[in-house]
């Protein structure tokens, strides 16, 4: 991994070495083991930073923000590994083209083709089945291409008849998953190339339950951009322009009481940006960056039934950033002007700051300041933070999330050893508790805006991230110490503290590899859910009484830890020209029951922990030539 101010960089390997259901990594299973960062629930791409809600990490494609990433009910995410080149988590220090978010930033860069590669590479796990290309058009174009599908639908009914009605009330399963990505790249000249690129992704669901519950929901992306460079003596000018689609549904069709029973809710989002951002180095020590994004959204959450109302909103952005840097000290400051179009108008400036001393070769020490704005809010829906979430523009009601973090560390090197220790404070304004999240569904919730509050939060913690590059030997070890609180919702908890659901206090990850072996340890406190708070006795008619449990308050109860160890084994070798890559692996090893929330079973009067990700065997299995 490569390391900067506020940011760290990877490669695709690393990715899929990272341990996963699916038998590698992407890019949202490698961020989920970085410090500061914790998972939703164990299995899922879900994942929360420095205290922050899970709908404040933004993930974009070449620049491109991705609004529904999450793939596989959480699973993996959307963009196949085959056609991603680089990969860069920001979490501090943001810069000027990035903004809309409240947490954390995935940029991920697509591979540059180039006219004289020539690709074919085939891949097979246990939930998913890909194809990719890298091919040259003519003598100055080039195309990447790569798809995957999903053979969930008959996994499952194989394993249907081998549990024979272990799946519980489930009595039937559809699934249709796939994903495509496909990039068209020219060049005119050394000097100018251009680019148009597509993305576009489904997961959509079928259940049949015994007692004749229809239920369908599901998600989908699609996005289109073109882009182009021009690189001069004076600077580089980076043009583009761009669709984005979002689509998410929940239908269930019920028989109940001798009557059909019919739900469905929809939520959309259409966006168009356009973006000019340009770099200019002004001697050999100082560079200047600006730009200006505008962005017209079109939003449509939470629609009943088949009539759509849409509003839309206008966000427009210019920023200018000055990098200065020596040979000991870089400083890089950034000053943001934000205008926001929806029920009223609204400006605001961001300002990001970061700095890196190193007065020694063995020894750096870091900063970053950030005061940023994000005007999409996200209605949480799901404890898992799956893409079903709805997205809603901030308004005069539910203004934009508002944060300010200050970051300080030091990073030591020696030898093939590298240590960064630092630690973090954050404030949280204008937070949203949507709080119906359990009935987000339910035909009875007819306006998400009357159970959306606003309040604030605040998170502080310490980091710390090691790692050791040997030739046979790799070892990584990540840890943070925090605490993440809620407070000032009016209605919620009667205004007082409350911890943010995943508010785990420590966290702590390490990997091991050697040679072909690896092992993955993961332990994180567990997170919080509305426990059973206190009893009382409740008169009925007759002079009988009754005990009764009421919640004493928001997230009162923590779950039991998350532990987990992974173990893999890879091979690699030739068939002739034919590259062959080899997974196998087992995730959760010890079978460790890592419950995430509970439930009252009616049936049985009791309390229940609810847990996803059992022992699961893996593979994968890769093929280039």
């Amino acid at each position: 991994m490569q390391r900067e101010v506020g940011a760290i960089l990877t490669t695709t390997e690393n990715l899929r070495a990272t341990a996963s259901p699916l038998g590698e990594g992407d890019a949202i299973r490698w961020v989920q083991v970085l410090p500061g960062v914790v998972t939703g629930a164990d299995g899922t791409s879900a994942f929360y930073v420095r205290g922050g809600n899970s709908g404040g990490n933004l993930l974009t494609v070449d620049g491109i923000p991705v609004y529904g990433y999450s793939h596989l009910l959480g699973i993996t995410s959307i963009l196949p590994s085959d056609v991603i080149g680089e990969t860069r988590f920001v979490k501090g220090g943001f810069v000027g083209a990035q903004g809309n978010l409240s947490s954390s930033h995935i940029a991920l860069r697509t591979v540059a083709s180039r006219p004289e590669q020539k690709r074919i590479s085939v891949t097979l796990n246990n939930f998913l089945a890909g194809v990719g290309v890298t091919a040259p058009v003519g003598e100055r174009g080039a195309i990447v291409a790569a798809g995957r599908v999903s053979p969930l639908s008959i996994e499952y009914q194989a394993l249907k008849g081998l549990m024979q009605g272990g799946m519980g009330d489930l009595d039937g399963l559809g699934a249709d998953v796939f994903d495509l990505f496909g990039k068209f790249s020219w060049s005119f000249n050394e000097k100018d190339r251009i680019s148009a690129s597509v993305l576009g992704s489904m997961d959509r669901y079928t259940f049949l339950t015994s007692d004749g519950s229809n239920e369908r929901m599901g998600w989908g992306n699609i996005i289109g951009a073109v882009q182009s460079l021009h690189e001069r003596n004076w600077g580089t000018v980076h043009l583009s322009a761009s669709y984005n689609g979002y689509r998410s549904v929940q239908q269930q069709n019920k028989n109940y009481q001798s009557r059909d029973n019919n739900f469905s809710l929809t939520s959309l989002l259409d966006e168009i940006s356009l973006s000019a951002d340009g770099v200019f180095p002004l001697g050999r020590r100082f560079e200047l960056n600006a730009g200006i994004k505008l962005r017209v959204g079109g939003f449509a959450p939470g629609q009943f039934g088949q009539e759509i109302n849409r509003k839309w909103a206008t966000l427009t952005s210019g920023y200018v950033q000055g990098i200065w840097k020596t040979r000991q000290l870089s400083v890089d400051g950034c000053v943001r002007l934000n205008a926001f179009m929806n029920d009223h108008m609204a400006v605001s400036p961001d300002f990001d700051i970061s700095a890196k001393w190193q007065p020694v070769p063995f020894l750096a020490v870091e900063g970053t300041f950030d005061r940023i704005s994000q005007y999409y809010h996200t209605l949480e829906g799901l404890p898992l933070g799956w893409t079903m979430d709805v997205i809603v523009p901030a308004s005069s009601a539910l203004p934009a999330e508002e944060l300010m973090q200050g970051y300080a560390g030091v990073e030591f090197s020696f030898g093939r050893n590298q240590l960064s220790v630092g630690a973090f404070v954050r404030k949280m304004e204008n937070l949203i508790y949507y709080k119906n999240a359990g009935d987000l569904f339910s035909g009875a919730q007819m306006s998400w805006e009357e159970s959306a509050e606003v309040g604030k939060g605040e998170a502080r913690g310490v980091e710390m991230l090691y790692e050791y590059s040997g030739k046979e030997f790799y070892a990584k070890a990540s840890a943070t110490i925090a605490k993440s609180i809620r407070n000032g919702f009016a209605t919620v908890n009667g205004g007082l503290p409350f911890h943010s659901a995943f508010d785990r206090h420590v966290v702590a990850n390490a990997t091991v590899e050697w040679r072909r072996f690896s092992l993955s340890f993961v332990y994180q406190d567990g997170n919080w859910v509305n426990g059973r708070g206190e009893r009382y006795e409740a008169p009925l008619p007759g002079g009988e009484y009754v005990t009764l449990e009421y919640y004493s308050s928001i997230n009162n109860h923590q779950m039991p830890p998350l532990v987990r160890l992974d173990v893999a084994y890879r091979l690699k070798w030739m068939w002739g020209r034919v590259v062959n890559e080899l997974n196998l692996g087992v995730c959760n090893l010890l079978n460790h029951f890592n419950p995430y929330t509970v439930y009252y079973d009616t049936k049985e009067g009791v309390w229940k922990e609810m847990a996803l990700l059992p022992i699961l065997p893996n593979f994968s299995w890769r093929i280039k030539f």
